[in-house]
């Protein structure tokens, strides 16, 4: 484990800090203490028993300053917290071993209580109170004190045992690695000290369980007898699960086999004994261990039900991190991991436990890639391909089911990777051979991934499905169109649609919201509203007010979240100051109304919402605006996250240009996509979307597709590298087409050559109306002595 290699000596994050105290000089702080009110007689009482008798070691002054601040005495508080100061800068080079004393002494809900009541007055109090927790920590995980700790533990001394295992208990889990190593032994005399230990990880519980299954799943076998013993010291229900692999295959140590095999059977006689029935076979036959692994896989990876939405998808994005910082979907995917690795150890080969291994290392390698915006894109196809082989090596139709079971189990990132690998097959090893088609099966598994309410599982499913399952028509094929069509939307801009009645209220929340950095479209009707979220793939945001009509707030959420394509966008139903006056019990049904729709919130519009609360004499903040805040717990903390919201703007525009690109070549292809006009339009007015927009209309068989690159060359907002692709989008549209443009645009082409005012827009039309000109001079040559069909000056 890696604590396990930590030294303590003088790390940098500890020599950082003992410069930072060094630096806190009592000269930074205030001379006089800020005027308090008069303190009442009881805390009054409180600060005269802390002058006698006097206080002067730094436990003491600490803890004077943490009774001081307790009762309010901000005042008294700080100068023992000066008079800390002075007492570490009088400790020279012992300031470490101070700092950590005080961080053990002291409780942690107590100093926080401190740094809320003083530490607003010099930056240095907050300072010194992370350096004293943060040096405490690390000299709690030295593992030479818990070495010497455990050694302790064999001491003659009561005393000496008590001390060492209260040090050894405040470590925590850091401890771990060091209560191993004595649980692991097997001498006469130290069964004392083993008791001891197995009674400190019993303590740790659930929070012990983690740290002891993730060493157990490294290939650190040698550990693995002490690691099995406190595994099963810990008196944690469904252990054993974890242990039917190292007591059943046959090529492990002969002692991890007898260690796991002997928790197996303490644990069968235990819930014997609970239930009075006759102890079960320890350790089970292969077949029997088999299901068993399956089946806590299956309910590991399944999806959790919502207590508030019923949304299978909700609930594990939205749930708190673990103590540690670690998402939650990290610790699931680490445990199914460790699972998944028993069912190959143990030979596992149905179909089923197949498919759960192959879904778990896939789920796995997504969470090990880092942060989850992007994270597909920085695997690798063979590494995919590899996470996805089973016995039989990489099989399409396997895959397929793979992508259907992450995908009824909301894991879309999963089904997404899934949906990737199927069309990144490698090439045939005949040279020159086509990549084989998609099997019938995974190509259906693809188009069912095309139904499910996630942007990103939609796309890799219809690029998939564009290059690998084979000219149209097929059951699905208009779909990968639409799905691409939607995805070239972007702009990479937020959005957010906003729907009121009322012309003055919706000015007044679309400005509010624009300052969030929103681009806002403003709208009167539901029935608007349901078609601007749908329009484009930037809607984050859907704000309706309670009293939209035509149709209600109920069916208009109704509708929105029956959305076909695209993500389901979160709704704020805004709900006006005087709503529930004179109505009845209005807020209550829109409440109830409600209370069943994942990812919807009922909010007001008062100034509170949008901008800070502001103190009337100060003009400082008292509080931030609560937009931020109700969007979090809507749509979770990542649309809330400047950060997060650009990297997901960032891939949304990115994914635009790969739609483009390869409407583009669908269209080369003979596919149908002239619906793609007026999306490819609209992004000629963006600089990363211009080119494969133009060489989509290029490939698009229309006069309107003509006509569009046709302007797009007289505009003067191009530069002239642009002009010049345009203009070579315009001369291959034409080689391809022929002439699809009406008289009025090509009359209009040659009067703006005849009068143009610089050289540079007349080379441009020429250079249009040689690409006019070429279809005709190809069928008819003009003579050699022929007038030239145009001024040359």
């Amino acid at each position: 484990m890696e604590q396990r290699k930590r030294t303590w000596g003088r790390p940098p994050l500890v020599a950082a800090l003992v410069l930072l105290a060094g630096g806190l000089s009592p000269d930074r702080l205030p001379a006089a203490p800020r005027a308090e009110p008069r303190l009442d007689p009881l805390a009054q009482s409180v600060v005269d028993s802390l002058a006698h008798p006097p206080r002067t070691k730094p436990e003491e002054l600490l803890d004077a300053a943490i009774r001081a601040a307790d009762v309010e005495a901000t005042a008294v508080s700080f100068s023992y917290f000066k008079r800390l100061f002075d007492a570490l800068d009088q400790a020279g080079e012992g300031r470490l071993d101070v700092l950590a004393d005080l961080g053990d002494a002291a409780d942690a809900a107590a100093l926080l209580r401190l740094e809320r009541s003083i530490g607003d007055r010099d930056e240095g109090v907050r300072q010194v109170l992370a350096a004293i927790q943060d040096t405490a920590r690390l000299r709690r995980r030295d593992p030479e004190r818990l070495a010497r700790a455990v050694a302790d533990l064999r001491s003659d001394s009561s005393a000496t045992r008590l001390a060492a295992a209260a040090r050894l208990a405040r470590a925590g889990t850091d401890a771990i690695a060091a209560l191993v190593d004595l649980v692991g032994t097997r001498d006469a005399a130290g069964e004392q000290a083993r008791g001891i230990a197995r009674g400190l990880i019993r303590d740790l519980g659930d929070e012990g369980r983690r740290p002891l299954l993730d060493w157990l799943g490294t290939d650190d076998v040698a550990h693995w007898p002490g690691i099995i013993d406190a595994l099963d010291a810990g008196g944690i229900d469904g252990i054993g699960d974890f242990l039917l692999a190292p007591a059943i295959v046959p090529d492990l140590p002969p002692e991890v086999r007898d260690r796991a095999i002997a928790a197996l059977r303490r644990q069968a006689d235990r819930r014997a004994r609970e239930r009075d029935t006759a102890p079960a076979e320890a350790p089970p036959a292969a077949a029997v261990a088999i299901d068993r692994l399956t089946a806590r896989l299956d309910r590991l990876l399944a999806p959790e039900t919502s207590d508030r939405s019923g949304d299978a998808c909700v609930r594990l994005a939205l749930a708190p991190d673990a103590p540690d910082g670690e998402s939650p979907r990290a610790v699931r995917a680490r445990e199914a991991t460790h699972l998944a690795r028993d069912l190959v150890a143990l030979g596992a080969s149905d179909a089923s436990a197949v498919r759960l291994v192959l879904l778990a290392r896939l789920e796995s390698l997504l969470v090990a890639s880092g942060d989850p915006l992007g994270a597909l894109e920085r695997i690798e196809p063979d590494r995919l391909r590899e996470a996805l082989s089973g016995p039989d090596g990489f099989d399409p139709s396997t895959v397929a089911d793979v992508l259907d079971m992450a995908a009824m189990r909301c894991m879309n990132e999963a089904a997404a990777a899934a949906a990737r690998s199927l069309g990144a097959a490698p090439a045939p090893p005949e040279a020159g051979a086509a990549a084989a088609p998609l099997p019938p099966a995974a190509r259906k598994a693809l188009v069912r991934a095309l139904a499910v309410p996630d942007a990103g599982l939609q796309f890799e499913a219809a690029v998939t499905l564009a290059n690998a399952a084979g000219d149209p028509p097929y059951a699905g094929s208009s779909r990968v169109v639409e799905t691409l069509l939607h995805a070239a939307t972007s702009t990479g801009i937020d959005r957010v649609v906003v729907a009121h009645p009322d012309l003055a209220a919706v000015q007044s929340i679309a400005a509010a919201v624009s300052r969030f950095g929103y681009q806002t479209v403003r709208v009167s009707t539901g029935r608007d509203a349901i078609f601007a979220a749908r329009e484009s793939r930037d809607t984050v945001l859907v704000v309706v007010s309670a009293r939209i009509i035509t149709p209600r707030p109920l069916e208009t959420v109704q509708f929105l979240q029956q959305q076909a394509i695209g993500d389901v966008s979160p709704v704020l139903v805004v709900v006006d100051p005087l709503d529930d006056e004179c109505r009845g019990a209005f807020l209550t049904r829109l409440i109830m109304e409600f209370s069943t729709f994942p990812g919807v919130a009922i909010v007001d519009r008062l100034d509170s919402f949008f901008q800070s609360t502001l103190d009337s004499e100060t003009g400082e903040a008292t509080s931030a605006p609560r937009f931020p805040a109700a969007l979090a717990d809507v749509a979770g903390p990542q649309a809330a996250d400047a950060a997060a919201r650009a990297a997901r703007a960032a891939g949304r525009l990115a994914q635009a240009r790969r739609a483009l690109t390869l409407l583009s070549g669908l269209a080369r292809r003979g596919w149908d996509v002239s619906a793609a006009v007026p999306t490819a339009t609209h992004a000629l007015a963006l600089e990363p979307l211009r080119g494969p927009a133009l060489s989509l209309l290029a490939a698009i068989g229309t006069s309107r597709a003509q006509e569009t690159i046709l302007r797009a060359t007289e505009g003067g907002e191009l530069s002239a590298a642009d002009r010049d692709v345009a203009v070579a989008a315009f001369q291959a549209s034409v080689e391809r087409h022929g002439i699809l443009l009406k008289c009025a645009a090509m009359l209009a082409t040659y009067a703006r050559y005849n009068h143009a005012s610089d050289a540079e827009s007349r080379e441009v039309a020429g250079e249009i109306l040689d690409a006019l000109e070429t279809p005709r001079t190809k069928s008819k040559p003009p003579s050699g002595d022929a007038a030239q069909p145009r001024p040359i000056r």
